[in-house]
């Protein structure tokens, strides 16, 4: 069966690409585990689509570069009336958003996007002397090499980095929520009270990650729910920045917090598995998927990035591959008669084809075999009552289906990389002026305690 599966894939992706492949200076070091997953993402997205496309809406200082970087990719400009439309309805999105405090620690429905980040941020007062500093101090086993920390970090800066480049003036910032506190409403709110509670206090820490992970959790709502939306006019598939991936599966963790820990949690356990999933009655499934880290695979065959993207290009129509785009296709195509049953033997071609390509694309380095796992859901049971029918509302009463790649393990895939990892680094240009940001890490079991150099910081109700 020949396909025309078409997937949208997103700036911020190609931009940490652009990185790895030394198209653009890297001033900031800890972007690199990022870029690396970027370029999975890129190369995956190549693997398993017959055309890719892209979105032309960079400013016009920066989108003649970018198209002529990826001549493999469709770039088409959506109508300025219809981006507008389709924006301001994103950053409405994000605005319904909600970051929570409680005491020191985040709450409510953002605590499910960092359970998919695996990060555990906490309000801090650094002390310096007599002066104290309000810090957003990620909690950590060895706060003197937090390095996934910084990798995650340097996510919520990409972030920062892709909003600067995008022609868009809507507000996507999520509401600030702090229990007991309704006159808190924003970021500045929320540091205000800190100071005027604190007669110590003398500002934020340099360090702090507060305004860049309120930042990313709007303008990653806000361009997930965007790309979404094009998708579904494209009829396309989406594949996101890893951290875009994170905030969709955090939609998913709020209305399905059991099923999708369990699924992750069975393919961790079992090993040989590839595949498990959870059906309803209405044939509306939830499944988890294990798949090669086919950027292992391929910089072991060539000799840098820009190699790796060439071979995805031609390894794409190989027969395995156009097997696995016939799948997925219909997965995302079913029809409504004989829901259940649809879904169970498309399931089980799922879990053939991943088989299939487990052994003959899955790398073992001295670190362990290198592969990930991604969370998906098929169905056409959306509403509009949950963050998850929200995010893809404009598929109500339609057939779809998503994956989301766990951002978790596939940072944990770069560490493993071993030797590989210096060949991905190889093409890396960096700026005269790179460094590597510091963060804030407080040990975990410091998390209820206090010492001479800091303590949690909550708000006296």
């Amino acid at each position: 069966m020949s396909t025309n599966r078409r997937i949208l894939v997103d700036n911020a992706t190609l931009s940490g690409v652009e990185r790895i492949t030394g198209v653009s200076q890297t001033l900031n070091l800890n972007y690199i585990d990022n870029d690396i997953l970027c370029l999975e993402k890129l190369v995956t997205a190549i693997l398993f689509s017959d055309q890719l496309l892209g979105v032309d809406d960079y400013k016009e200082e920066y989108r003649s570069k970018r198209l002529r970087n990826f001549d493999f990719i469709n770039f088409s400009s959506v109508d300025a009336d219809k981006h507008s439309e389709i924006s301001a309805d994103a950053a409405n999105f994000a605005r319904s958003m909600t970051f929570s405090f409680e005491d020191s620690k985040p709450a409510g429905d953002v605590v499910s996007f960092f359970e998919s980040l695996r990060i555990d941020p906490q309000l801090r007062w650094d002390v310096w002397v007599s002066s104290e500093y309000l810090t957003l101090s990620y909690l950590v086993t060895n706060p003197k090499r937090p390095r996934y920390e910084e990798a995650i970090d340097s996510a919520f800066r990409n972030e920062e980095t892709d909003r600067k480049l995008v022609a868009s003036d809507d507000d996507h910032s999520p509401a600030i929520n702090v229990v007991e506190q309704p006159e808190i409403r924003d970021a500045k709110d929320l540091v205000h009270a800190f100071s005027t509670s604190n007669p110590q206090f003398r500002g934020e820490d340099g360090k702090t990650a507060l305004d860049r992970l309120i930042f990313g959790y709007g303008w990653a709502a806000e361009r997930s729910h965007f790309y979404n939306a094009i998708a579904h006019m494209e009829g396309a598939d989406v594949f996101l920045a890893p951290l875009r991936d994170a905030f969709c599966e955090s939609c998913y963790r709020i209305d399905y917090p059991s099923q999708v820990s369990g699924l992750l949690q069975n393919l961790k356990e079992k090993s040989q598995q590839t595949l498990s999933s959870i059906l309803e009655p209405s044939g509306q499934a939830q499944f988890a998927v294990r798949l090669p880290f086919f950027t292992a695979y391929l910089i072991s065959k060539t000799d840098n990035p820009k190699q790796c993207i060439e071979l995805a290009l031609e390894l794409r129509n190989r027969r395995e591959f156009k097997e696995c785009r016939t799948v997925f296709h219909n997965l995302s195509h079913l029809s409504a008669a004989d829901k259940f049953k649809e879904v169970n033997n498309v399931l089980k071609y799922v879990d053939q084809s991943c088989a299939k390509l487990m052994k003959k694309y899955a790398v073992s380095t001295g670190n362990g075999l290198q592969f990930s796992l991604s969370v998906g859901f098929t169905g056409v049971n959306l509403g509009v009552s949950t963050k998850f029918d929200q995010l893809f509302r404009h598929y109500k009463n339609q057939p779809f289906a998503r994956v989301f790649r766990n951002i978790a393990q596939d940072m944990l895939n770069v560490e493993r990389l071993g030797g590989l990892h210096d060949k991905l680094c190889s093409s890396i240009r960096e700026h005269e002026k790179a460094l590597y940001p510091r963060i804030s890490a407080t040990p975990k079991f410091m998390e209820h305690k206090e010492n001479e150099y800091g303590r949690p910081a909550k708000l006296e109700g």
